[in-house]
């Protein structure tokens, strides 16, 4: 009979620690400010992260990735804009020749980021979010490539957008730390 008691209780005591070593930060039961602040607290940009997410009650870690990665979006396809008039401008204007590859470096790294965030948020709303995270780290490290190759270029609108695009793939990944 104890053996019995010990085959019924063993399955359970696997899943009471399954669940405490899963790894996340924690913190699960948070809402709205407080969750922003938790999430923001594990990001490299805490102020810039804590002024982009506002709160609206109740504000889930699933919101916060939602809305990160939707103005992630918003932000590449803004990018993606004003480098297409960069590169217009750069074949009428005197620059040379390898600004304007450079730009059509950063066009391609752009759609690409495009692409992934597309697949992040497919993956996000079909609940594969390991497929969701390798697409954000994906669509960060191109736009991180395009910041590289228009640094010192005078290009601040750009580099604002650019930054953005990876701090918003950042607290997107970091949230999902939260689900």
């Amino acid at each position: 009979m104890a053996r019995l008691r010990t085959l019924v209780f063993s399955p359970l005591l696997l899943l009471i620690s399954v669940v405490i070593n899963q790894p996340s930060y924690g913190s699960k039961h948070l809402n709205g400010r407080d969750l922003v602040e938790e999430v923001c607290r594990h990001t490299s940009s805490q102020g810039y992260c804590i002024d982009t997410m506002i709160p609206g009650p109740p504000l889930t870690a699933e919101g916060i990735a939602s809305t990160a990665l939707g103005w992630a979006q918003i932000r590449t396809l803004e990018a993606g804009t004003l480098i297409s008039g960069l590169i217009k401008d750069s074949v009428s204007t005197d620059h040379p020749g390898h600004y304007h590859m450079r730009l059509q470096r950063c066009w391609d790294l752009n759609m690409k980021a495009m692409a992934d965030l597309w697949s992040a948020s497919s993956s996000f709303y079909s609940k594969n979010i390991n497929a969701m995270v390798n697409y954000l780290i994906t669509a960060s490290r191109d736009t991180k490539k395009c910041q590289d190759l228009i640094r010192g270029r005078n290009l601040p609108g750009l580099a604002a957008k650019n930054s953005d695009i990876i701090k918003l793939s950042e607290i997107c990944v970091v949230s999902t730390k939260f689900f």
